[in-house]
């Protein structure tokens, strides 16, 4: 399982919508081919608009984007 990083705001850990979220691990599960991936996070199941994950520790346009579609097997 492959560990890749966030800071999409996740509502279930108490984040707000709009606020600055912190930076987190997560494992991603699945990819629904259009915006969202399924991957758990701090312990929960959630949904996370891939422009939000990341290969290294960091935010958006600071660190690698996260291509689903040439990740491959979910599972692994």
């Amino acid at each position: 399982m492959k560990i890749l990083y966030t800071d999409y705001p996740i509502i279930e850990l108490g984040d707000k919508s709009g606020e600055i979220a912190p930076i987190r691990e997560i494992i991603p599960i699945s990819y629904d081919n259009d915006k969202y991936c399924n991957a758990i996070v701090g312990g929960i199941e959630t949904k996370i608009k891939s422009g939000y994950i990341y290969t290294k520790k960091g935010r958006c346009l600071k660190v690698p984007a996260f291509n689903p579609t040439k990740y491959g097997d979910f599972k692994k």
